[in-house]
């Protein structure tokens, strides 16, 4: 998970409110919010009404031996206590088909969070003999800093260190970061899932869905956000997600995605995989859902 446009699972955080009246502007509304401290920073982020710092953060080892972050404020993990790296390769990198893909890989990321899945998709397309290029977009209102990621060795870690340490400095706008040979772009979209424009008629591969949980940042999982990310995904592509919750399933279909079970990572037994074919014969590994 992540703080992606969203706080994750609780994991992403959410994003702001549509209206365009700006923020500093609705006293009743903040009043509001006041027992939700981040909608506060976020709605004045969103609205320019000032620079927010990213959120408060400590490393935790997960029982794997791989770590993740945990928001201090709302004492929520970014990824399973269970096992960080392993829920990401199952979920998202293994997940989402990606893995099995030649040529570019092009992913949508909503919660870049502490950038396990990054590192993770990183690692997976260096080791592939088939991937050409990956262009990685991750999505984040407020992202962590660069100096929450220190943990992260290699590539991947660097490269998230750098889009995070832009973004510090330019929120509300998509960030860059190249690795040496030119073969990985990182984009970190620092603003709300909504705001998020991909360049035109670009189509990704594969959608990793990993907000926070539901109860920390509704609006991530609602149709209108599936059917956002729905938007930017090319015939093929597979969305993912470590949520296996009926309301969350009945969001995707809505949106039009076509839902499937698949087992979950280490002792969670089911998440979620979402494509926009309706095969005929089931991918393997996945059972249609609602259909026996």
């Amino acid at each position: 998970m992540a703080g992606g446009s969203s706080p994750r699972a609780p994991r992403r955080r959410s994003r702001r409110s549509k209206a365009r009246t700006p923020a500093c502007f609705w006293p009743s509304f903040l009043m509001r919010r006041k027992s939700e401290g981040f909608w506060l920073d976020m709605v004045m982020n969103s609205k320019g009404c000032g620079d927010v710092s990213g959120p408060e953060v400590e490393v935790f080892e997960t029982a794997d031996g791989s770590k993740t972050l945990v928001d201090v404020e709302r004492g929520v993990h970014y990824r399973s206590r269970h096992g960080a790296v392993q829920e990401s390769r199952h979920v998202f990198v293994e997940g989402s088909g990606l893995i099995a893909r030649a040529g570019t890989w092009r992913v949508l990321e909503l919660g870049f969070g502490a950038a396990v899945n990054l590192v993770e998709t990183v690692r997976a397309f260096r080791e592939s003999d088939e991937a050409k290029r990956l262009v990685y977009h991750t999505v984040d209102w407020r992202p962590v800093g660069p100096e929450a990621l220190a943990f992260h060795e290699g590539e991947g870690g660097a490269l998230a260190r750098e889009v995070a340490a832009k973004a510090t400095k330019r929120s509300g706008e998509a960030v860059r970061a190249l690795s040496e040979d030119g073969h990985v772009e990182v984009v970190l979209h620092a603003m709300a899932w909504d705001e998020v424009r991909l360049g035109e008629g670009e189509e990704v591969d594969a959608v990793y869905h990993d907000p926070f949980a539901k109860e920390v940042n509704p609006e991530a999982w609602t149709p209108a956000c599936f059917a956002w990310s729905r938007s930017w995904a090319a015939p093929h592509a597979r969305l993912a997600t470590y949520s296996a919750a009926t309301a969350v399933r009945q969001a995707m279909e809505e949106a039009g995605w076509k839902v499937w079970r698949a087992k979950g990572p280490g002792r969670k037994r089911e998440m979620t995989v979402a494509t926009l074919q309706d095969e005929s014969v089931e991918p393997p590994g996945l059972k249609r859902w609602g259909q026996g």
